[in-house]
């Protein structure tokens, strides 16, 4: 994979993790979803990512939404590992995608 291609999936995991934040801003229940997932994952994901699970679990319970949004390597880190993308529905998932394909292939 090319490093463009990198840059666009950060690019959209980024979008995607602002949209998020902003469910959970409005709908705060949603933490315990997006921790309900983080623990179903402990159960079934390579223990590798624990730490970053453990961070997510940080996180969402501090709401510390300028930590998942942080535009750096280790923001992209965070968020290959993060529940919050889950809790968006799928329209929102889609138009965010399709929003993106449209803007780079102008």
């Amino acid at each position: 994979m090319t490093s463009d291609n990198h840059l666009k999936q950060d690019r959209q995991s980024l979008m995607l993790h602002i949209e998020a934040v902003k469910l959970l801003d409005a709908e705060p229940a949603l933490a315990n979803i997006a921790l309900a997932t983080l623990i179903r994952w402990d159960e079934h994901v390579s223990p590798r990512s624990k730490p970053l699970r453990e961070q997510w679990f940080r996180i969402i319970k501090n709401k510390d939404w300028a930590l998942a949004l942080e535009e750096s390597e280790r923001g992209n880190q965070l968020r290959q590992a993060s529940p919050l993308t889950t809790l968006l529905p799928q329209a929102v998932r889609l138009e965010i995608i399709r929003s993106l394909r449209t803007k780079s292939s102008h």
